[in-house]
């Protein structure tokens, strides 16, 4: 009996059960189309894989002489452009959102394909919790990508053909009742141009935002000792299901000292929870619910020893008065979030490097790294901050 060395991917359409037969019958057919499409554009032959079919995907084991820059960069890359074309020109209840797994380990041949190690791991990493944390966290993407350690290095590590590890994010599947503990390693593809402004995001964001007006509409807000209990807007119930998942993220991305991640996460649950895409606005606020904001507060108090977290912050914030025309660049100048020298908002590579060096409750910024290229990003970020901590206000902890 042989044993041989191959690639295997496994990919799984998200929420495919829920479908009815024929919306799944239909996704089928796309499905395969696409990964006909992509493997073509990748120079990669599907006719010579070995395919054992699933309704919601499928899992398949390559010929050994696969091209791992083509499988691992070109082949994905073509995957999310059809997806995201399928996605754009069809209604929701065909929308496609795929998890894909990679690895490389050994099989052997039997009586209905293949068996082995290799198959085993890629199921793990397939149906991993934090695959598909991360899928649901990206509700505008169409894929998450993940690769096992092995793989990763042959692939990556080299950093030919575009693959560099900065594209990749470390992670722990961790599976305790199959006694399978490993890291993987995540790719969350982003299609398309990204606007740039003109200058640096720091430079932009000086000229914009250094004399940002209260959010509109203008209108007096007390200080906590002027605030009558009986006004304030009871919001005790828990996150939903999907902000659930995004405090979860937080928390994995916390426990893999994955600090900038968790910062973009906890930003994206705040505005999940409000129903925003961009940046909260002045009465978004009230939408915050102290359940979701002591979650949060309890996973990045946990991972600094209470050090940083919304508590820490809003008592290193007790006293500042959050209307008139510059609570923000007060808010920055306290948490640290700015120069001390020159008084300009550090760029985030700059940030993540000063964080750990004095006792400033820096996290979460409620920056969102992703977008800080984007023209409007100093006013979404300047907005949610003021919303954020005028809510922190009253905030039952």
């Amino acid at each position: 009996m042989s044993l041989v060395e191959r690639c295997v991917v496994g990919v799984d359409v998200e929420k495919f059960s829920a479908r009815p037969a024929r919306h799944q019958l239909r996704i089928q057919k796309e499905l395969d189309r696409m990964l006909d499409e992509a493997s073509a554009q990748a120079g990669l032959d599907r006719a010579g894989w070995v395919r054992q079919p699933a309704g919601d995907g499928e899992v398949a084991v390559l010929p050994p002489d696969v091209e791992l820059v083509a499988l691992v960069r070109t082949f994905v890359r073509e995957l999310d452009t059809l997806l995201t074309d399928h996605n754009e020109d069809h209604d929701p209840g065909v929308r496609i959102r795929l998890r894909v797994a990679m690895h490389t380990d050994v099989l052997t041949p039997g009586a209905f394909g293949y068996a082995g190690p290799a198959l085993v791991v890629l199921s793990r990493l397939l149906d991993s919790a934090v695959l598909r944390r991360a899928l649901r966290a990206a509700p505008d993407g169409n894929l998450a990508q993940l690769l096992s350690a092995s793989l990763y290095r042959r692939a990556v590590l080299p950093e030919l053909g575009g693959l560099r590890p900065g594209q990749f994010e470390e992670v722990r599947v961790d599976l305790p009742e199959k006694g399978f503990r490993e890291s993987a390693y995540l790719h969350l593809p982003h299609r398309g141009p990204v606007a740039r402004p003109v200058g640096s995001p720091v430079a932009v964001l000086t000229s914009l935002v250094r004399d940002l007006p209260a959010p509109a509409p203008a209108r007096p807000v007390a200080t906590p000792a002027e605030a009558p209990r009986a006004a304030r807007v009871e919001v005790a119930e828990p996150p939903s299901p999907r902000v659930r998942e995004f405090v979860d993220c937080v928390r994995d991305a916390l426990a893999a000292g994955k600090l900038a991640r968790a910062d973009r996460l906890t930003t994206l649950a705040l505005l999940a929870q409000a129903g925003r895409t961009g940046g909260l606005r002045g009465t978004d606020g009230a939408l915050l619910t102290d359940a979701l904001l002591t979650d949060l507060d309890d996973a990045w108090s946990a991972a600094s020893g209470g050090r940083w977290g919304f508590r820490a912050q809003r008592a290193r914030l007790d006293g500042l008065v959050l209307t008139g025309r510059r609570p923000f660049w007060e808010i920055c100048s306290a948490l640290g979030w700015r120069s001390a020298e020159d008084g300009t908002v550090l760029a985030y590579p700059e940030f993540e490097r000063t964080a750990e060096n004095d006792d400033l409750p820096r996290y979460p910024t409620l920056r969102n790294p992703a977008r800080e290229d984007d023209p409007q990003w100093p006013d979404e970020w300047a907005t949610t901050v003021l919303a954020t901590h005028l809510r922190l206000r009253s905030w039952e902890r």
